[in-house]
This record gives C-alpha cells, structure tokens and sequence, in this order.
C-alpha cells in the first residue's frame, strides 16, 4: 500500500503587497513539517509542488527539515518537481466574478487587504460569498478536472511502499479531499467548509491499495502544536 500527503504551505504574506511568499512564521512551519515526517520515519519518494512560490518555498522548508532530522541523509535523494496542476485557484479572480455578477460590491486582494484579524475574517466572508458563484463557472470545472487528474497521477506513481508528498493550497487541497469523501453532489459543499479550517502546513493522508485511494486523515497539524510548547500549543498555528 502506497501513500500521498497532501501539505497546505506555510503561511504566506496576507495584506503585504505579495502575498505569494512565505512570512517568516511559514518558513519555521514547512521545516517543522518536514522535521516531524522525519520523525515518523516518513520518507518521501517524491515531493510535487505546485508553480506558485509559496508552495515552493513550503517544498524547500519541508525538504530541509526533513535532512536536518535524517542522519542517515536519505532525504538527499528524494526528487522534487513541479505540477502546475496543484496550484491554487485565483482568489482574486473569483471575487471579481462574483463582483461583475452584481453579488458583491468592491473587495480586498490578498495583497491589498490588511494584515489585522479583522482584515483576514472580512476578506474571508467576501470570499465565502463569491465561491458559490464561482463554482458554477467553467472556470471552477476546469480547476476541478486538474485537482482531480493531479490527484490521479499522484496515486499512480505511488504504488505498493512509495509516499508521495505534494505541497499545494488549501482550496486545491480540500477539492481532492472532498472529491474522496463526499457523495458527488455534496463535494462543493464539503470543499468550501474544509478550506475555512486547513491551516497552514496542515496535512491529508491518503492511502493508495488495490480498491483506490482513500482519505484516512484530514487536516493533521500536530507538529505544529508539539513545536509550540504546552503553554500556548496554538502560538504556530495559522490559517492565512
């Protein structure tokens, strides 16, 4: 039996002015991953990422933590390559969508929005709002028909002892879960709740045997808590 894990990345940089890069609590978060895979004698025959640089910089944290904790230096040979299929959908596009439709008025960008808590729950229910419109476009069944090809082939190439890491978004993320978990006509629903609560590096596992694959933990963010500390175990612990 074969294994793919499915890596959200590192929190990136809301309400900066670029967003696709990884803050400086993302960069300890994908090498805290990559530590406690090693920890669990997890070793990866592969890492796929998608294009964008977030999830890049997610890969190359996780793939320095895990030869940081490897003394047998086995994560040297692990090959990493890119699948822009595993990249997120535009956030920033789905609200204009839904603005163009007359369902919202003006909106943040994930690069214009403030940084505050506030400023991350008030883009989020902007967001909210616009998926639903969205995932009645082509746009979202073209995203779907990648995640769900991406997903594919990734089982494909992790046959019986291989794992398979892929760093990807939280949206592409919950797509390819749902897509394991819920009946068809219930996959958007469950996509749109699942990626409210995927946190940064949090992880999905997914079992790849003779049936199919199958889904048999969703959201796994130990390492985060564990690095933390019991005094504040959810200081590490981000969603955007």
């Amino acid at each position: 039996m074969g294994s793919i894990h499915l890596v959200r990345h590192g929190q990136a940089s809301f309400g900066s002015g670029d967003y696709d890069r990884l803050s400086e609590t993302g960069h300890l978060q994908a090498r805290l991953a990559g530590e406690d895979m090693a920890g669990r004698g997890l070793r990866p025959d592969v890492i796929i990422h998608g294009g964008l640089r977030r999830q890049r910089e997610t890969a190359e944290g996780l793939l320095a933590g895990l030869r940081a904790h490897d003394d047998r230096d086995a994560a040297e040979d692990v090959a990493v390559e890119v699948d822009e299929r595993w990249a997120e959908y535009d956030a920033d596009a789905v609200l204009e969508a839904a603005r163009v439709a007359g369902l919202t008025t003006e909106h943040g960008t994930l690069d214009s929005a403030g940084a505050s808590d506030e400023a991350k729950q008030a883009f989020q229910r902007q967001l909210d709002a616009a998926l639903g419109h969205w995932a009645g476009l082509e746009a979202f069944a073209e995203y779907r028909r990648d995640a769900d090809d991406a997903l594919a082939d990734a089982a494909a190439r992790s046959g019986t002892g291989r794992t398979t890491v892929v760093v990807s978004s939280a949206g592409t993320i919950s797509l390819a879960v749902a897509g394991l978990l819920a009946d068809p006509e219930g996959v958007v629903g469950l996509w749109t709740r699942l990626q409210r609560v995927t946190v940064n590096t949090g992880t999905a596992r997914v079992v790849v045997g003779r049936g199919g694959m199958t889904c048999i933990a969703v959201n796994e963010h130990q390492h985060l808590e564990r690095a933390a500390g019991p005094d504040d175990p959810r200081r590490l612990v981000t969603l955007r």
